[in-house]
């Protein structure tokens, strides 16, 4: 039995089959914006060929297939969702026009915020005018203030969808996370008046405390969910027709999956699934490789994916923000840079210095070397220039790149700057290099962790061609590149590997020391958080003795709003939880913050609980190497601080350690080993280069 993993990039589709040793395929195909179940099928198709099967042998055989899609993410950012409307409580329809002040500057880069004319409000997600109150007020407590006349609220929504052409509709009624009753009554009646109407409901998407971050999430997911619901039903079907048996499960941002079926609901969940994915299968793979401080970097042909595994777990992230609108979903704190193979390079006008990013070629037209039309500069083209990237071997020679062309493109650049072309292209790479190092100290740094201690994996298409420079930039001396050449398709086998994964949440007010009625009061909070989550998952068909629990308290000083701690509650709960729990705060406080910030504040609360109900996938590890044939060439390659040095060129994982310079050609990816370092392959796939340690990192 096999299992699949599908993640759809901006350039590539990567496929990867997982069999029940633990070995593994990869397989490419050119993402297909207008038609995306098209390059799906296209990646399988290439995985039953591997495997000398056909298709519907290939799917009959599946026992799991996994899929992360970029349909909500793209929806958002190109502004092509659906026709939605808001549902508010009576005098609270502007909560997501104010904005809390904040839509100017959210996520905006530090520059823009006090550059003149350098701020804009983001582009509305609802249609103008498309809001309805509703006359009914629950209190903060759940209690039923005003009742709500569902048959009047129904006529006016009804009437508010055929006046505006809506196929969607979002219910974010006040303090329904404490009591759901007039949203759910509302989504019933709904669902019954306007059947071809996408319904999303604030009491199922996120039910946390924050009005405005409660109804963009809403909005947002009712913005992507007709999309998302069509993309997944379509995708199903095909797969169905073509002999998969199992249902087809969906990956979301919080590092887990659920049935297609599931996901819709929530289709907010799979924004940022496929960097989710990767995240996933580093820490998977960590455990096997032995490692449990991790700093994950996935360089794709778009962006740059950055997140943490700390003692073996992602780290995880409460606070989301696209296009400026920040909402509140828990999920896997990965940053995204634009700096991949396809970020063009560019002279920037106003310092009349090299600039790289953000913008990319994407995979139409793509860098100049692929051919397709192409004719900006990017970092993909400095590779081929520099000789890092060959030309006959990209993508095991299935894709040859055009040097001349990436070669033109570069020179019209350094005839700008006033360069040679070695040294444009160089440039290129180097300032690619430095923003993606900036992003990684960004990540460990901020979080009082220091990147020395951390070992970097690098995978997607450009990570292992780039690692040895970003990695040095950052501090780090050791990279792993997991699985060899399915580093290029890690994001895949994150899916592949993925457990089902339900997050659950529930809002209280509970101060310590927790002794008492408050000792009462957290024993029901977390039995009743953990009884909510069981029931979810067993509606998603999940159930038994397979579901593990894991709770957090969700943690702070009650005099900041802003700053909160999720510290994890040992199960069974008994009458010493709530003193662990103060000790457990305190304790990851003062290593955060320092000591002196604890003597600022009294009283310490638990304000939410977060349950974590998940199914493992019980996905087989990697294998030991047995080893393969390996060719041996050489090719002039432009190093840094080199020059252009004969390198030797390896077509295949050496089974000998290999000292720079060198570079490991491998069908999806390319390894670059600079002078002094050396490159050994581990017992599981693994590549593991050890960098040149510099004297002021010792």
């Amino acid at each position: 039995m096999y299992y699949i993993g599908v993640d759809i990039g901006g350039t590539f589709t990567d496929c990867v089959l997982v069999d029940h040793y633990g070995n593994h395929r990869t397989a490419k195909a050119l993402s297909t914006k207008d038609d995306p179940v098209a390059g799906v099928m296209a990646g399988i198709e290439r995985l039953a060929e591997e495997l000398g099967l056909d298709l519907q042998t290939l799917l009959a055989r599946t026992s799991r297939f996994g899929h992360g899609t970029t349909i909500g993410t793209n929806a958002v950012l190109e502004r092509a969702g659906a026709r939605v409307g808001l549902v508010a409580t009576a005098g609270h329809g502007d909560a997501l026009t104010m904005m809390r002040g904040s839509g100017r500057v959210a996520g905006q880069p530090i520059e823009n915020v006090f550059a003149v004319h350098g701020t804009r409000l983001p582009e509305p997600l609802i249609v103008s005018g498309a809001v309805t109150e509703v006359h009914e007020r629950i209190d903060a407590r759940g209690a039923v203030v005003v009742e709500l006349d569902t048959e009047t609220a129904v006529h006016d929504i009804t009437r508010l969808i055929a006046e505006h052409q809506l196929d969607s509709i979002a219910i974010c009624l006040l303090w329904s996370f404490a009591n759901a009753k007039h949203e759910l009554a509302l989504v019933e009646a709904l669902t019954a008046a306007a059947p071809g109407v996408f319904v999303s409901s604030s009491a199922a998407v996120t039910p946390r405390l924050g009005e405005y971050e409660r109804t963009v999430a809403t909005v947002m997911n009712g913005y992507v969910g007709p999309a998302c619901s069509r993309y997944l039903g379509r995708l199903a079907h095909r797969l169905e027709q073509s002999g998969l048996t199992e249902p087809l499960l969906v990956m979301q941002s919080n590092g887990g999956v659920l049935p297609a079926t599931a996901a819709t609901t929530t289709s907010l969940g799979t924004i940022d699934s496929g960097p989710a994915g990767g995240l996933t299968g580093v820490a998977t793979l960590a455990q096997a490789y032995g490692h449990d401080r991790v700093v994950a970097t996935d360089m794709g042909g778009t962006s740059f994916d950055i997140g943490l595994v700390i003692d073996g777990k992602p780290v995880m992230a409460e606070d989301n923000v696209i296009d400026q609108y920040t909402y509140r979903l828990p999920h896997l704190a990965v940053k995204t840079i634009a700096c991949g193979g396809g970020t063009v390079a560019s002279l920037d006008e106003a310092t009349g210095g090299l600039r790289v990013g953000p913008q990319s070629a994407g995979s139409e037209p793509g860098p100049a070397c692929y051919g397709r039309g192409g004719t900006e500069p990017t970092v993909t083209d400095a590779d081929v220039v520099l000789g890092f990237l060959r030309p006959e071997a990209f993508l095991d020679g299935r894709m040859p790149l055009d040097r001349e062309a990436a070669v033109a493109a570069i020179s019209r650049l350094a005839t700008r700057l006033g360069l040679s072309v070695e040294a444009t292209a160089s440039g290129i790479l180097a300032v690619n290099n430095m923003r993606a190092a900036t992003a990684i100290r960004q990540q460990t740094l901020e979080r009082g962790h220091d990147p020395r201690d951390y070992v970097l994996y690098s995978y997607g298409g450009a990570g292992p061609v780039h690692a040895f420079g970003y990695a040095a930039e950052s501090g780090v001396r050791e990279v792993i590149i997991p699985l060899g050449n399915g580093a290029s398709t890690l994001s895949a086998y994150g899916i592949a590997s993925g457990d089902v994964v339900l997050f659950k949440e529930l809002e209280r007010s509970l101060s310590a020391p927790f002794e008492g009625a408050h000792a009462a009061a957290l024993a029901a909070g977390i039995a009743e958080i953990e009884a909510a989550a069981r029931t979810e998952l067993a509606a998603a068909g999940f159930s038994g003795a397979t579901v593990t629990i894991e709770i957090d308290a969700l943690m702070r000083f009650r005099e900041q709003l802003m700053h909160s701690l999720e510290i994890p509650i040992a199960l069974p709960a008994d009458n010493q939880t709530g003193t662990a729990l103060v000790d457990g705060f305190n304790a990851e406080y003062i290593r955060r913050y320092g000591s002196g910030g604890t003597a600022m504040f009294q009283a310490i609360e638990v304000f939410a609980f977060r349950a974590r109900a998940a199914v493992a996938s019980a996905i087989p590890t990697p294998q030991q190497n047995s080893g393969a044939p390996v060719t041996v060439a050489q090719s002039d390659v432009y190093w840094p601080e080199l020059g252009w040095t004969t390198t030797d060129v390896y077509g295949g994982v050496p089974v000998q350690p290999v000292t720079g310079p060198a570079l490991v050609e491998l069908p999806h990816t390319t390894i670059a080993v600079p002078a002094g370092a050396t490159l050994s392959v581990g017992l599981r796939h693994e590549l593991r280069l050890k960098l040149e340690t510099s004297k002021e990192s010792e």
